[in-house]
């Protein structure tokens, strides 16, 4: 059902109207004050209705929630459906004009906002969360059948794969449009790069797409040695959330002075090691209180009882709750963005082994439940705080910029702004792998094969299509 045929359901027009309007009303409501702001009577007052009149059509908020979500979702997937099925284009074409609606779909703020809360909403709702996966399954199905469609030899599993992968872009856009500003040249490039990834992933020879990291080919990787020196092997890390659900100890273990200067709690002048210690473990209680319980539970007293103090004494530290979320989104962060940059720093290792590397580490950090429930609530979160979508953003570039290096390693004679491109589309087609992965985690069905069209296509995007298998001259158009 959806927000403008929900009548298909209901026999009176009378009704069928009211409830679209109630629908519309809460879609609004929810895209503005989020899943922690959103109540039955704000829907009601803006729908110029009483509580009552709202409740005589959804009887409780779940059901008002739930209904809300399902006909956004439905929506999108109407459109999408549309356009995979118009047999008398092909499909290859069909494809080209999904793309495009997506790429729209991105540049709309209001789809980014819902889109957002409903990630972040999914990991505590088991309701909502029912309703996220089947919607992102058609989606993937969608795509599936346009492969399908487009290369009639590939198996189910592998056209579902490769679907997964080029869904996971698109939701991995969702993400990196919300905390970017680039400039029109560049995001041109980009969508040049972007649909360049969907031919190879499209019709990516068996060859290509099964071309195991391990391989190290010079095929596969022309030209990215840039160093003579005895090869080293790859860097073992634990994630960054520990096993017992706390962040671990060590490298790992979360840490203000990773943070940028400033006032606070947090400022270059605390030099006391016990009170660095004690901030560090109230900001690592924070993360985990955060991925836990979401932003709506995520209070002072609530951080104090996991950290085991009072509240008056962690307010010693952090005065207000914006100062420890503000603190705690930071180091959790900046652990990230230092253990990319060592992993993609030159060594005795290739550019493309480094960048292997860091697509393995990143993609079983999708796969970690905890950290899929800590990037839902921090996008949610952003859509609401200034600093932390400043935040989020800063360190987003940051992160970009890891790869843009590992891509001008890789191609010397590619332009900064090819670049740019490349670097955006490999870290977004991880980047969205965790819509499909933050309940099953590394026990997401045909999770491994994923990983592989994820390696193989990213070597195709970092080399460009100068060096690459395919050619532009060679490419279908789409």
């Amino acid at each position: 059902m959806t927000v403008e045929d929900f009548g298909g359901t209901v026999q009176s027009r009378n009704r069928e109207r009211r409830m679209s309007e109630i629908l519309r009303a809460a879609i609004e409501v929810f895209k503005e004050g989020g899943y922690a702001g959103f109540a039955t009577r704000k829907v009601a007052v803006r729908t110029g209705l009483t509580l009552s009149n709202v409740q005589y059509y959804f009887p409780t908020k779940q059901d008002l929630l739930r209904t809300t979500v399902q006909a956004f979702l439905d929506d999108s997937l109407k459109h999408y459906r549309t356009i995979a099925r118009q047999s008398d284009i092909p499909a290859h074409r069909r494809c080209s004009v999904l793309l495009d609606r997506i790429f729209e779909e991105i540049q709309t703020t209001d789809a980014r906002k819902f889109l957002y809360e409903v990630w972040a909403l999914a990991q505590h709702e088991t309701y909502i969360s029912s309703l996220v996966k089947a919607a992102y399954s058609a989606y993937r199905d969608v795509f599936a059948g346009l492969l399908r469609d487009i290369n009639p030899d590939l198996s189910d599993d592998e056209c579902a794969a490769r679907a997964l992968v080029l869904t996971a872009q698109g939701e991995g856009m969702m993400i990196f449009s919300g905390f970017s500003v680039d400039s029109e040249k560049d995001y041109a490039e980009f969508i040049r790069t972007t649909k360049r990834s969907v031919r190879l992933v499209a019709g990516l020879s068996e060859r290509g797409a099964r071309a195991m990291p391990e391989e190290r080919s010079p095929q596969l990787a022309p030209e990215t040695n840039g160093c003579d020196d005895e090869a080293q092997p790859a860097p073992t890390l634990a994630g960054v959330f520990g096993s017992e659900g706390h962040l671990q100890h060590g490298r790992m273990e979360l840490s203000l002075r990773q943070v940028h200067s400033g006032s606070g709690p947090y400022r270059p002048t605390m030099q006391n090691k016990r009170r660095e210690e004690k901030v560090n473990k109230i900001v690592t209680a924070a993360a985990n209180v955060l991925a836990q319980e979401g932003y709506s539970g995520f209070t002072l007293a609530r951080v104090a009882n996991e950290a085991g103090m009072l509240t008056s004494a962690l307010q010693h530290y952090f005065p207000n709750h914006e100062d420890l979320l503000q603190a705690t989104i930071s180091a959790l962060m900046r652990t990230y963005q230092d253990r990319y940059s060592e992993m993609s720093r030159p060594s005795g290792r290739p550019a493309m082994e480094r960048l292997f590397d860091i697509l393995d580490d990143v993609t079983d950090e999708a796969c970690d439940p905890r950290v899929c429930r800590f990037s839902f609530e921090m996008f949610a979160l952003s859509q609401r705080s200034d600093v932390t979508r400043d935040l989020v953003s800063s360190i987003y570039s940051a992160y970009r910029n890891v790869y843009v290096d590992l891509v001008r390693e890789i191609d010397p004679s590619a332009t900064n702004r090819e670049c740019l491109a490349r670097a955006t589309l490999i870290a977004m087609q991880v980047e969205g792998l965790m819509v499909y992965t933050y309940e099953a985690g590394k026990g997401t069905h045909g999770i491994s094969r994923v990983r592989e069209v994820i390696k193989a296509n990213a070597v195709q995007i970092a080399v460009g299509p100068s060096k690459g298998r395919i050619h532009d001259s060679e490419e279908r158009p789409v």
